[in-house]
């Protein structure tokens, strides 16, 4: 047996080395998605590597030989172990049935007897050439070689298909890890081609040169990018559970607006089973849902269609939107239907009643107000003066908190946003009050270039903040409004010198309804919290010794810098939830104003 050193020894025996330690760092992580095909994946490239180095240090011909056969023989298990991983990595599992697998290790098996058992079927004409100093095989390849090459070269292009799938649909980590495994499979096969074509030195193969910038690559892609930590596999696995058991009817279109997919829910509202709906035109099944799909522009759609079924007719809340390819190019829509039929319902009911109430309640109170004026003017019992007083007042307060709901709903119907000078908009309201409640003292400190992006409803919250903490205040009531920016947000509190606003009164507004038991003296506050919910605000209130601060934080037009507490800004935002009341202390006695 005689020993050489050529300059290709080194790299190839790195490569075995390389490949064994990620081999080894899948294996005692065999638990996690992948890692058993990867570890078969580098052992077997590991060993192939392993036996290139063998044949390259033998300088004798029988030395070569054995380990040339060594490496055709495991040469079979490489490609085969990159597809099970591709196939684990992408969701694929499926694939692999035990006949499915048992045929893709036929030709591997084959081969391997052949190269031991009929080698003249692989390759032949064996002998020994020198190129630069050192000595090296050479060889014809035979049949049995070029059947292994078809084989081999197949099962990585689809396992390649499978990975730039997951290119171009994902984004991200996952197009990370799929462009890291393509590139690992692709460079050995770049160098297999090479030899096996003659265009590389004879004798030479860079098969497994290539294997080291696998083992570099999947081993970066581990510890940088999470590849079997984090895979699509699950990501798609519960998309897949979501939208088939949604009740939201989903139906994805092609380009040409046919139905690529559909979910069970979308193959019930059609009447026809799954695989009958695939590849329908969406107009031949749903015309009005194919109108909207050649009148919607680029981008998302939003729109209620209603469609005959056999319960009747159904209102839908149809959403579209585009599936873009790479570069903008759109491959389908996505189509869901929302069943809103009880909501809509609902809503018409509400809107009816309200409507009914209001005006019956409104009409209603003036003949009650109207009597008692004119019993006033009749009766000279200063008792019922006193009574028919109250009469008045009363129906007063229901009239005007009739008109208040009024105007709020009008308000807030309108869900446009514009941008408002919040100083301007909290002195109007202030002049306002200042004219009703002439003996309360009103101080106004807001920055004249803080700026919100909200709806016009917010000018009703402000004066209804501002009259909750002037009314129920005896004596001479003193209000401070402080306005100032925060990183999102522009806070303003209101503060008054009031005894505080009553447990039960927030509850209600967190817990967001009321009840027979449990419920608000009027719908001020009511009227504050839909305000600020409604254009993504927040509402947070604080009860001390010295009275109540209301803060309530609107979206900022822009991060211009402002005076005023940022910090303290910032931290109300993050503790104050979903636009509602997060914060009080257990002093009462401060309602709010009807």
């Amino acid at each position: 047996m005689a020993l050489q050193y050529t300059p290709y020894t080194a790299p190839v025996f790195l490569s075995a080395v390389v490949g064994l330690g990620v081999a080894l760092f899948a294996f005692f992580h065999r638990d996690r998605t992948g890692a058993r095909p990867l570890a078969l994946f580098m052992i077997s490239a590991s060993v192939w590597s392993f036996a290139e180095g063998m044949n390259l240090a033998h300088a004798d011909l029988a030395g070569m030989v054995f380990w040339t056969k060594m490496e055709l023989a495991i040469s079979g298990l490489v490609p085969l172990s990159f597809l099970l991983l591709v196939l684990e990595y992408t969701g694929n599992e499926e694939w692999l049935r035990s006949w499915s697998l048992g045929a893709l290790l036929v030709e591997p098996a084959m081969n391997a007897a052949a190269v031991w058992l009929v080698p003249d079927l692989v390759r032949r004409g064996l002998g020994v050439t020198t190129i630069n100093g050192f000595r090296v095989i050479t060889e014809t390849f035979g049949p049995a070689y070029y059947v292994h090459i078809i084989y081999s070269y197949v099962t990585i292009l689809v396992a390649g298909a499978l990975l730039l799938r997951v290119i171009l649909l994902a984004e991200g980590l996952y197009r990370a890890q799929a462009t890291a495994l393509l590139v690992a499979g692709s460079v050995p096969v770049l160098g297999n081609v090479l030899y096996t074509f003659g265009l590389f030195p004879a004798g030479l193969d860079p098969t497994n040169v290539g294997f080291l910038l696998t083992g570099f690559l999947i081993a970066a892609t581990i510890l940088r990018r999470q590849l079997l930590e984090i895979v699509p596999v699950a990501r798609d696995v519960a998309r897949d559970e979501i939208l088939e058991n949604m009740d939201d009817r989903v139906i994805v279109t092609d380009e040409n607006d046919r139905i690529a997919d559909l979910n069970p829910a979308a193959a019930e509202l059609l009447d026809r089973p799954e695989d009958e709906a695939i590849g329908q035109p969406i107009d031949d099944v749903l015309p009005a849902v194919a109108t909207l799909l050649d009148s919607a522009t680029e981008g998302r759609t939003q729109t209620e269609l209603s469609l005959e079924s056999g319960d009747g007719v159904r209102y839908y809340d149809v959403r579209v939107s585009p599936l873009n390819r790479a570069r903008g190019m759109v491959a389908g829509r996505l189509v869901s239907l929302r069943d809103v039929t009880e909501q809509r319902q609902q809503r018409q009911r509400l809107d009816v009643l309200n409507r009914l109430l209001r005006h019956n309640l409104r009409n209603e109170m003036n003949v009650i107000a109207g009597n008692a004026e004119l019993l006033e003017h009749e009766l000279t019992d200063s008792d019922l003066l006193e009574r028919i007083d109250q009469i008045e007042s009363t129906a007063t307060q229901i009239t005007a908190r009739s008109d208040k709901v009024g105007q709020a709903a009008r308000l807030l119907d309108d869900p446009e946003r514009v941008e408002l000078n919040l100083e301007a908009t909290v002195v109007e309201q202030v002049e306002q009050i200042r004219e009703t409640y002439p003996q309360a003292s009103v101080t106004v400190d807001v920055p004249s270039d803080l700026d919100v992006s909200v709806g016009l409803a917010v000018a009703v919250a402000i004066h209804e903040l501002l009259v909750n903490a002037i009314e129920h205040n005896d004596g001479q009531p003193v209000v401070s409004v402080v306005g100032y920016p925060g990183d999102q947000f522009a806070v303003l509190e209101i503060s008054d010198d009031g005894p505080g606003i009553e447990d039960h009164e927030l509850e209600v507004l967190t817990e967001g309804k009321e009840t027979a038991l449990r419920h608000g003296s009027g719908v001020g506050l009511w009227v504050v919290n839909w305000v600020a919910e409604q254009f993504g605000g927040r509402l947070a209130f604080e009860n001390d010794d010295d009275g109540t601060t209301v803060r309530l934080q609107l979206p900022r037009v822009s991060d211009d810098a402002g005076s005023g507490p940022s910090d303290a800004a910032d931290a109300s935002e993050s503790a104050t939830v979903d636009g509602i009341v997060n914060s009080q202390s257990a002093t009462p006695d401060h309602r709010p104003t009807d």
